[in-house]
């Protein structure tokens, strides 16, 4: 039996929890993420079952068994602050939610059964990989929170991070390389092929960059993007003035998102014009693309309604096509420095047979392309330099 241990240190708060929501490092909440990055990754369903394991008729445990060697480690409420950073977070603290705080470290053990072979082993540390260095967990994950580093893998007591089964665990601060070779070589192990209705990671994927150096074009952006609009709380400037450390860079990022979202049509105007009179002519919410349901409230007319995704009488979810991810560069905790990601993950947006819903009227994604709100978001920022592609 092959075992592994990984230090692992969480990089932003970090909202897991069972059905109390109390904080909490959750076994199966970890073992979760990584099947599903097994899955975006061209995973097929017979390695899925045999190595993370299946709970059907013909139920198995699995290959792998991770355990979490949970330190002790004192709560805090979501720390509240600037308004970019309370965007991403505002169910979070709408809730109250407690987090288990950035920079503690725990440890997980990683044990592979006698039956698996060195194929398996890669395959599931090409999910590792992707889970820790592409995804985060716990609550608002898509929007950067619990984003977790893996520091070091050891084999019998000897650290492996760098080399393990040929991925390279630790960040370099040339990302465009580190992730494109890893990622490669992951393609190499799983040989994956694309599954119907969710995201593909070699075919569905964009991985773009913070270029943190051109934070002077952001004023610019800002008069672009919002040309034309008006309204009392319009998001038109950032109340950070650097990037210095992994909040101001989340903090950052959710301005901008909140930004280029606010007061835009023809959403703002569709929808207040529905709840004053209903009348509209082909109501389109561009901005549900980033995900339902979507929210809207008029301080005006002190009324509001929600976007919801229908399918029958059934109202379903759907997560946002972009993320966040904060990353965490250097060797030394001293020299840490922090990158910031926007990934994105087109896929199949709803059922065919599913439809959207504003104060009881149906209402329209773009006709065009049902994309354009958030290919204009990425293309506005490359077109200033506040962005690059690194992937894809």
């Amino acid at each position: 039996m092959k075992t592994f241990e990984a230090t692992c240190r969480i990089v932003t708060p970090l909202f897991m929890g069972g059905a109390s929501q109390q904080p909490e490092l959750r076994t199966q909440s970890i073992n979760g993420v990584l099947r599903w990055w097994f899955r975006v990754a061209g995973g097929s369903l017979e390695d899925e079952k045999r190595i993370f394991g299946w709970a059907g008729e013909t139920s198995n445990q699995g290959l792998v068994r991770i355990f979490v060697k949970e330190p002790t480690f004192q709560t805090q409420p979501f720390p509240s602050r600037q308004p970019g950073f309370n965007y991403l977070g505002f169910s979070l603290k709408l809730t109250s939610r407690h987090a288990i705080p950035e920079n503690r470290t725990f440890d997980l053990k990683i044990s592979f059964h006698p039956k698996a072979t060195d194929d398996d082993i890669k395959k599931f540390f090409s999910a590792l990989w992707l889970a820790f260095n592409l995804g985060n967990f716990g609550s608002r994950a898509r929007r950067g929170f619990g984003a977790i580093r893996i520091e070091e893998i050891r084999e019998k007591g000897s650290s492996i991070t760098n080399n393990c089964y040929d991925l390279n665990f630790t960040p370099s601060d040339d990302l465009k390389s580190w992730i494109n070779c890893n990622l490669n070589k992951i393609k190499d192990f799983i040989k994956p092929n694309d599954r119907q209705d969710i995201p593909y990671l070699f075919k569905d994927f964009e991985i773009y960059q913070i270029q943190k150096d051109n934070f002077n074009a952001l004023g610019d952006w800002i008069k672009e993007v919002q040309k034309g609009r008006k309204g009392r709380y319009l998001k038109n400037s950032w109340s950070g003035n650097s990037i210095n450390n992994w909040f101001d860079l989340l903090d950052f990022m959710g301005f901008l998102l909140m930004a280029h979202r606010s007061y835009r049509g023809p959403d703002y105007n569709d929808a207040k014009n529905i709840l004053l009179s209903g009348q509209v002519s082909n109501p389109t919410f561009e901005r549900a693309i980033f995900g339902l349901p979507l929210n809207f409230y008029f301080s005006s007319i002190r009324r509001g309604d929600m976007v919801h995704l229908k399918l029958g009488n059934e109202t379903l979810r759907r997560a946002s096509p972009l993320m966040i991810k904060i990353i965490q560069t250097g060797t030394n905790q001293n020299e840490t420095r922090h990158e910031g990601l926007f990934i994105i993950m087109k896929s199949t947006f709803m059922p065919a047979n599913a439809r959207l819903v504003f104060s009881n009227k149906r209402v329209n994604l773009s006709n065009d392309n049902i994309w354009q709100a958030l290919d204009d978001f990425l293309s506005s920022l490359q077109n200033k330099n506040l962005i690059r592609r690194i992937y894809k």
